[in-house]
């Protein structure tokens, strides 16, 4: 199977923050056994959004999304993606529990805003963030054998999540894995290990 990864978030593409997240993916798919073959990362931009979502779906079987789930105006990613899916968004009791009992436990109230997270893409499969507001999603299309998977940005909310969801959920899709070593040079340069390794690169 086949997975694409796009991030979400101006903020990377203004180098104000380094997109550690794409490369945590990225190894984690390969883990997976899945072939990644294409990575993006667009800004808060509807129309940009839309169609990258758009693109990856067509020509991947997985589409791997992080940023984007916050609560205020800029964030997009959730709304995008249904669009893409013709879903519509419905509220979630659910995610507005854990919303209200994640604020409940750090002694603030949460602003309108917030319950913009509880509004979810009818059908999605939910993925509870443990350690912020955001809930992660993933909306299937088994007609077509399509699938999104819209995560937080925040590492501190993506990684765990990724191992505690995403993860098993990715190994039953594709339960063959790719086992790897890396070996290490010092001393010769790049052509002369290339050449030494040569018939079993071309195996």
């Amino acid at each position: 199977m086949t997975a694409e990864i796009i991030s979400v978030g101006t903020e990377i593409l203004l180098g104000n923050i380094v997109n550690t997240n794409a490369a945590f993916l990225a190894e984690q798919c390969a883990s997976l056994g899945l072939s990644c073959y294409y990575q993006t990362v667009v800004g808060d931009n509807e129309k940009r959004l839309l169609e990258a979502i758009k693109t990856a779906l067509l020509r991947s079987d997985i589409v791997i999304l992080s940023g984007g789930l916050g609560p205020t105006e800029d964030d997009l990613t959730k709304e995008t993606a249904a669009k893409a899916a013709g879903l519509p968004l419905i509220p979630d009791e659910h995610t507005k529990v854990r919303i209200q009992s994640y604020f409940d436990g750090i002694g603030r109230v949460p602003t309108e805003n917030n319950w913009k997270q509880a509004m979810i893409p009818e059908g999605a499969i939910i993925l509870d963030n443990d350690n912020g507001t955001a809930p992660g999603l993933i909306l299937e299309d088994r007609e077509n054998g399509k699938t999104a998977i819209l995560m937080p940005g925040p590492p501190a909310e993506m990684h765990p999540m990724f191992e505690k969801d995403v993860a098993p959920y990715l190994n039953k899709q594709q339960p063959e894995g790719i086992y790897s070593r890396m070996v290490k040079i010092c001393g010769i340069g790049e052509s002369a290990a290339e050449t030494m390794v040569a018939d079993l690169m071309d195996k």
